[in-house]
């Protein structure tokens, strides 16, 4: 695995860019001042890794659908309708997941962790910090393999077009506003959860906040 030392971010810095809960609680640094360098063929590898999984994930749930498992998940039977309904359409199905791997580096095969679809977890270093760390070193920030926000707003866009052109959004917006909340006094919850507002206001959602 190849890594390479940077000048790390600091704290001053990345508080300026939202990002507070930076030094963990034995105080040692949260971000670290490494970045690995992965490959083309990799980067293509994980993505491939991740698609393949990705359809196996939607073959899994297809049979649960179809052979009635809820109760073998532990899924209470209230929320069974609103599945199968959401189900109809993938746009419906989740705005992104994270899958966690192991692996798919010198030479090493790629292993599935977990995959988690339910937090938004890493979104905030991902889409921000990332290409901060890139930036303010000199690199160049779109080199890297990681297309995050731009995604996140093209699947906000996705649940007014469908199946439909991204383009056409503005065509059937009709002006429906996303309500997005956390927990107050979670200081990362918060601007993890704004962050996700403000991509969806820039792929042309009216939106609010409220804390729950």
């Amino acid at each position: 695995m190849q890594l390479k030392k940077i000048t790390p971010l600091s704290n001053e810095y990345l508080e300026k860019l939202g990002f507070y809960w930076h030094t963990d609680a034995d105080e040692t640094p949260y971000v670290s001042d490494e970045i690995v360098r992965v490959s083309a063929a990799e980067a293509d590898a994980y993505y491939e890794a991740a698609n393949e999984l990705y359809e196996m994930f939607v073959a899994a749930a297809q049979h649960v659908i179809d052979n009635n498992l809820f109760h073998e998940l532990g899924i209470p039977f209230n929320l069974v309708d609103l599945i199968k309904q959401s189900w109809e359409n993938e746009v419906h199905w989740h705005l992104y997941g994270r899958f966690d791997f192991a692996g798919g580096l010198d030479g090493k095969p790629i292993k599935l962790i977990e995959f988690n679809a339910d937090t938004p977890t890493a979104v905030f270093e991902t889409a921000i910090i990332q290409w901060a760390m890139l930036k303010e070193n000199g690199m160049d920030e779109a080199s890297q393999f990681n297309d995050l926000y731009d995604a996140l707003r093209d699947n906000f866009k996705r649940l007014v077009v469908l199946d439909g052109e991204l383009e056409d959004f503005s065509k059937f917006y009709e002006g429906w506003k996303i309500l997005f909340s956390s927990v107050a006094g979670n200081v990362e919850d918060e601007k993890t959860t704004k962050l996700l507002q403000q991509t969806a206001e820039d792929a042309g959602f009216k939106t609010r906040f409220a804390y729950v």
